[in-house]
């Protein structure tokens, strides 16, 4: 009987030994990723015009106002 027991706790215990970690998130939290007002790195980042995004921004808007002119 006792060795049956003891089988029992083995064979119960097994499952556990293949188990693979795992990043836990609530949800509750806010979720990770893109939103509404965030762009693809998931956070809202104010650009400044020392940014290189704003000065590829003039340059298309100097291209598409000469594009519209002819």
């Amino acid at each position: 009987m006792r060795r049956a027991a003891i089988l029992v706790l083995l064979a119960a215990a097994l499952p556990g030994c293949g188990a693979v970690p795992f990043d836990y998130h609530s949800q509750n939290d806010i979720p990770r990723g893109p939103g509404m007002f965030s762009g693809a790195d998931g956070a809202f980042v104010f650009r400044t015009k020392d940014s290189d995004e704003w000065r590829e921004f003039q340059e298309w808007k100097r291209r598409k106002a000469a594009e519209e002119r002819r």
